[in-house]
């Protein structure tokens, strides 16, 4: 019995020596996915630029394994997944306008709604605390606004700017370089399970590709291509967040950047950025104020904590910022004893309020 045309997609995009342009190479002469796989050998000879490694890889009769292919499909429906090709209804709007467009996608969750606003927030890996606070809480308050928060799921700025989305209750996507079914990072797993309740997963690759680094440029194409605006927090120059700062500007998208100190080289590529006309933003409202959602301003961060603070606290809590500071400077500045200083840096950080970054220092939590 013949493959329907969307098994023969699946079997398409599950090659992962097939990248997309060969398959519109292969579009281009076939027309359906369903004549790529019933292919003769003649007729792949005659599709202009497809190398021979792919020609011979098209002729072997193993990776035609009918058997092997629903077994697959069997298993990404059984874990949850799901897989839409480019063809279908729900495969996303935004990205057939793209450069490159994928061929299809596996995923878990949902995809995005049409009409749902959608931000990429991208940064430094190795990020500081100032920039990890600040994607977290940029995140957060994206969210709770109903604005979709999608980034790589990577560690640093992307996995804070998840959690910051989850936090506010709303919505999130993560873009993998790698398979469906891999956490990379693994640190990242309870917030990857998370994500496939509230928003999902997306990947061009299926179960148990290894993340490879040539995976990865090709998914910030993804990224951008979701979303109505890339922010960028911490980011050096020449980095991967530029990168899709880039794509989001080449696919039309609104660009902002957070700027950070002139000393820090994970803020370089941002100030660069806004040299070049992005916009910068210091509050979430000023991403906000672009896009259709609930502006309302909500109490104010520090006038909530003052409401449950001691006077000791406050001058504690008021001497903290998003840079480190050690707990010597924090009770020189408060003029408390280091003893008094250490208990209330205690309970500070067990309501919440405070972080500490190990070797007694500590930052102010958003």
């Amino acid at each position: 019995m013949e493959l329907t045309e969307r098994e023969c997609w699946f079997w398409l995009c599950s090659r992962e020596w097939l990248g997309v342009r060969s398959i519109d190479k292969l579009l281009g002469y076939f027309k359906t996915a369903k004549n790529i796989y019933y292919g003769r050998n003649s007729q792949y000879e005659q599709v202009k630029g497809l190398s021979k490694k792919i020609y011979d890889r098209l002729c072997s009769d193993e990776e035609k394994d009918e058997e092997a292919l629903k077994r697959s499909i069997d298993r990404l429906e059984r874990s949850g997944g799901r897989f839409l090709s480019r063809v279908d209804d729900g495969f996303p709007e935004k990205l057939k306008h793209i450069y490159d467009v994928p061929a299809g996608l596996f995923y878990y969750g949902r995809m995005p709604e049409k009409n749902q606003p959608m931000i990429a927030i991208v940064g430094a890996r190795e990020a500081g605390a100032y920039g990890i606070e600040a994607a977290r809480y940029f995140g957060r308050e994206l969210a709770k606004r109903g604005i979709g928060v999608i980034s790589g799921l990577a560690r640093g700025i992307d996995g804070e700017s998840h959690r910051g989305a989850l936090e506010g209750g709303g919505l999130t996507w993560g873009v993998l370089g790698c398979g469906l079914n891999i956490c990379y990072p693994r640190e990242n797993y309870p917030i990857f399970e998370q994500m496939k309740r509230c928003g999902g997963i997306i990947s061009e690759y299926t179960m148990d590709v290894p993340p490879k680094a040539w995976h990865f440029p090709m998914r910030n194409r993804i990224i951008s291509g979701l979303s109505d605006g890339v922010l960028v927090i911490e980011a050096r120059s020449r980095s991967g967040s530029l990168i899709t700062a880039d794509m989001g500007l080449e696919q039309g998208k609104n660009i902002y950047a957070l700027p950070g100190s002139f000393q820090s080289s994970l803020s370089a590529g941002c100030h660069e950025l806004i040299q070049n006309g992005a916009k910068l933003v210091f509050r979430p409202e000023d991403i906000l104020e672009d896009y259709p959602v609930n502006l309302k301003e909500k109490k104010g961060f520090d006038e909530k904590m003052k409401l449950t603070l001691d006077n000791s606290e406050q001058l504690v809590y008021a001497s903290l910022r998003l840079n480190p500071k050690d707990v010597d400077t924090i009770s020189a500045d408060c003029g408390l004893s280091l003893k008094e200083t250490i208990r209330i840096l205690t309970n500070l950080e067990l309501e919440g309020k405070i972080r500490s970054m190990g070797q007694n220092q500590y930052v102010v939590r958003l």
